[in-house]
């Protein structure tokens, strides 16, 4: 693909209570983009989507306002919050048929913007998906970074296809976002499904910021929350790992009923330990309770996708 073709660029941007950081955070993007443009690498014709997930504060209000200032800047708004991942999604699914490829990045730029410039040489030398890698985790407080090894390692053993140190700062051609949003499951996880289109890819490392403005919306429940729901999304291991635990413990209850009636008949003896039978029996019940609630939330995902709810809805938009 060359270069002077001019290719349309969209920056689709998810935002939740981000009013302290979006006039900064736009003035960033406008000045990349004019510099893009400038260097050829991309259309004028390319513009910023603002997807508002249904902020609590004036997020709203001021992407209209920037909408009204800049003919590169646009703007969607959800009804509600549906979450990151829908936020993201919905605006993936309205700039689809408007641009050549896109790149999707958070609102407060803690994703390094000296990146794109590179990610789109990649994406120029044959590279439909171009993954955005943190080169160091430093900095990050402890409880994120713990936990994000920890998800990417239990991913990794389940057989899941995450690129490790990526979160949803990457680029996708035309041919990769046709695939992505030929998905049509509610419980989406795109990070896992994007990792798993199989169209060339391509990675480039930068440097993560710290946050100037406003506060991080992830807290420890919602990144139990993502990585839970990435994992039953993403693989069914977690549900044939019981299966192994109720074949072994069936087995185990089978040797010990043996040496229950040996005991009992051919040696006359009575079997001791009457406090770890009934430890056992908690125990194993305990297992049974945690595999009837793991295959309970594999269900009522079925459920939903059944249902075909509208993974967000639009309730307004500016062009």
């Amino acid at each position: 693909m060359n270069k002077k073709d001019n290719k349309c660029l969209v920056l689709v941007v998810p935002c939740f209570d981000e009013q302290e950081v979006l006039k900064k955070t736009n003035g960033e993007l406008l000045m990349l983009l004019n510099n893009l443009v400038d260097e050829n690498l991309i259309d004028s014709s390319s513009y910023i989507y603002y997807v508002d997930d249904g902020s609590n504060d004036d997020t709203w209000a001021i992407i209209k306002q920037l909408c009204e200032k800049h003919k590169s800047v646009r703007g969607l708004k959800l009804s509600k919050n549906f979450g990151y991942q829908n936020a993201l999604l919905a605006g993936l699914t309205r700039v689809n048929d408007k641009c050549d490829f896109v790149v999707t990045i958070d609102a407060d730029l803690q994703q390094d913007i000296n990146a794109i410039p590179k990610m789109i040489e990649k994406y120029f030398s044959g590279s439909e998906i171009v993954f955005g890698i943190r080169n160091s985790r430093k900095g990050e407080p402890i409880i994120k970074k713990a936990t994000g090894i920890l998800f990417n390692k239990i991913m990794k053993i389940l057989g899941g296809k995450l690129i490790e140190d990526h979160a949803d700062f990457r680029l996708m051609g035309k041919n990769a976002l046709k695939a992505l949003l030929q998905h049509s499951e509610n419980n989406i996880f795109i990070r896992g499904l994007v990792s798993d289109l199989g169209f060339q890819t391509s990675i480039v490392k930068f440097h993560q910021n710290k946050r100037e403005l406003g506060k991080t919306k992830y807290n420890l429940f919602k990144m139990f929350n993502l990585a839970y729901n990435g994992l039953s999304s993403l693989t069914v291991k977690p549900l044939r790992f019981l299966l192994f635990i109720g074949l072994l413990s069936t087995f185990v209850s089978i040797m010990w009923a043996i040496y229950v009636l040996y005991a009992k008949f051919v040696t006359g003896g009575i079997v001791p330990g009457w406090a770890s039978i009934v430890l056992s029996i908690w125990f194993f019940s305990s297992i049974q309770l945690v595999a009837l609630g793991l295959i309970g939330e594999y269900l009522s995902k079925i459920f939903f996708d059944v249902k075909k709810r509208p993974r967000f809805i639009i309730e307004n938009e500016v062009e």
